[in-house]
């Protein structure tokens, strides 16, 4: 039977393509790369029907690897990707996965840096070398001077996650949650939402104009970032 995220999943699904054309025409600049701990943005890369230019699509990071991720984003996007079994992974007790049916159905990507790894869930992939072949493909598309680098609540963040990921030196960073955070404010947007979790429902993250926040607006305002711009010197 559908779950009601699965429910609202599906309604945006036909939302983002039926209007897809027209949000495109809004952009002045359809060259951009959106960095996400979630499948985020690669439902934003469909809503304005461009090619996915960014590695972070159809897949999953837990908070804390997605924070280590993204501080040393270029480091990591040139490194090895390996796989492990999911009897492997070291988050497989966490409640985020340990209670999904879906958990070790798909590939389980690991980057390492030195002493430091991070964990991919490729949660729509079938097998790693898909995984592989499009994670190398897209990695070669990331545009470092239009970025956008989004995370949310989901996967065990923590309150350590969300003032780790704000204090990252990116011009353009974007964090969705359902709930406030104390002395936390800028650079967060705050989504209600019916259902009841204590973390945001990826059916109530914003793919365009929204009455909280107008992805568009955002999209055409992305600025050329000064740490990925030395990256390239």
């Amino acid at each position: 039977m559908p779950t009601y995220e699965g429910l609202r999943l599906k309604v945006l699904k036909y939302r983002r393509k039926a209007f897809a054309e027209w949000r495109k025409k809004q952009l002045t600049d359809t060259d951009f790369t959106i960095i996400s701990n979630n499948c985020w943005g690669g439902m934003v890369y469909e809503s304005y029907n461009l090619p996915k230019n960014s590695p972070t699509v159809g897949l999953f990071f837990m908070a804390e690897d997605y924070v280590k991720f993204v501080a040393r984003l270029r480091e990591y996007v040139e490194a090895e990707l390996s796989f492990v079994q999911p009897e492997e992974s070291r988050w497989k007790d966490a409640p985020q996965l340990a209670g999904d049916k879906r958990f070790g159905r798909y590939p389980i990507g690991v980057l390492s840096l030195g002493d430091e790894q991070v964990e991919i869930f490729f949660l729509h992939y079938h097998s790693e070398q898909e995984a592989t072949e499009k994670w190398r493909r897209r990695c070669k598309r990331i545009n470092w001077n239009r970025l956008l680098v989004k995370f949310n609540d989901q996967n065990g963040c923590t309150e350590r996650d969300v003032r780790a990921f704000l204090q990252l030196p990116y011009k353009n960073k974007l964090f969705f949650t359902c709930k406030k955070w104390q002395g936390l404010d800028t650079g967060i947007t705050v989504i209600p939402q019916l259902a009841r979790k204590d973390f945001i429902l990826a059916s109530y993250e914003p793919f365009g104009a929204s009455r909280h926040v107008n992805i568009t607006r955002i999209l055409n305002a992305l600025e050329a970032d000064g740490e990925q711009q030395k990256g390239e010197e």
